[in-house]
C-alpha cells in the first residue's frame, strides 16, 4: 500500500530541491522570457529527467558515487565549463538585443537543445549526487524503518515535485512576460549571464578550495 506521508515528504523535497535560485532556474527564466514557456519546459524537463536517473540509481543503491572524490572533480570542472559558456553566451545575447538584433545562440535552436541544456547542467552539477545520494537517502532514513522498501516512493515524489514546479514556474514566467518588452529580453540575458557566471565561478571555488 503506497503510504501518502513518504509521497508528500517526496513532493516536498522536490519541491525544495528545484524551487531555490540556481542555474537551472536562471535559464529557464531566460528561455521562457527568449522563446515562449515550450522552451523553459523542455529544459526543466531535462533537469527532471536527471533527478529520475539519479532516483534510480539511488534505489539500485549505488550511493557509493557521491563518495567518488575524481567524479565530484570532473563533475566540478565540466559543470563549471557549462555554466561559464551560457553565461558568455548570455552576455552576447543581451549585447545583441541592446543593438537591436535578436538572441544569437537562440534564433537557431531546435527543441531538442533546450532539453539537451536541462540534461548538461543537472548532470555536470555535483550537488545532483550530493541531494540525490546523501539528503534523500538520509532524509527517508529519518521517516521510515525500512528505507531500502521506502526510497523509490520518495524519489518518485521528488521528481513529482520538481515538474510540478518546472510548470508552475514557467508559467508565472511566460506570464510575467506576456508583452515582451525588449528592455525585459536585455535584462533577463543580462542579469542571467552574470549569475551564470557566479555560479561557474563558486563552483570552481568550491572545489578549488581545499586544494589550495
Amino acid at each position: 500500500m503506497i503510504d501518502p506521508w513518504l509521497l508528500a515528504a517526496g513532493l516536498q523535497l522536490g519541491l525544495g530541491a528545484a524551487a531555490p535560485i540556481g542555474p537551472v532556474n536562471v535559464e529557464i527564466v531566460r528561455r521562457t522570457l527568449g522563446h515562449g514557456r515550450p522552451a523553459g519546459i523542455r529544459l526543466g524537463l531535462g533537469a527532471v529527467s536527471v533527478d529520475v536517473a539519479c532516483a534510480a540509481a539511488v534505489s539500485l543503491g549505488l550511493r557509493p558515487l557521491a563518495h567518488s572524490g575524481a567524479l565530484l572533480a570532473v563533475l566540478a570542472v565540466m559543470g563549471a565549463a557549462v555554466l561559464a559558456w551560457l553565461g558568455v553566451m548570455s552576455l552576447r545575447a543581451a549585447r545583441a538585443r541592446f543593438r537591436g538584433g535578436g538572441d544569437p545562440v537562440g534564433a537557431s535552436s531546435s527543441v531538442g537543445r533546450h532539453y539537451r541544456t536541462g540534461l548538461l547542467m543537472t548532470a555536470t552539477n555535483p550537488m545532483t549526487l550530493a541531494f540525490w545520494f546523501a539528503a534523500v537517502p538520509g532524509t527517508v532514513a529519518q521517516l521510515t524503518d525500512e528505507p531500502a522498501r521506502d526510497l523509490p516512493l520518495v524519489c518518485a515524489g521528488v521528481g513529482a515535485g520538481a515538474l510540478a514546479w518546472v510548470l508552475a514556474f514557467t508559467s508565472v514566467v511566460a506570464w510575467l512576460g506576456r508583452r515582451r518588452p525588449r528592455w525585459l529580453f536585455i535584462a533577463a540575458d543580462a542579469a542571467g549571464g552574470l549569475i551564470l557566471l557566479a555560479f561557474a565561478g563558486v563552483v570552481v571555488w568550491r572545489f578549488a578550495a581545499p586544494v589550495l
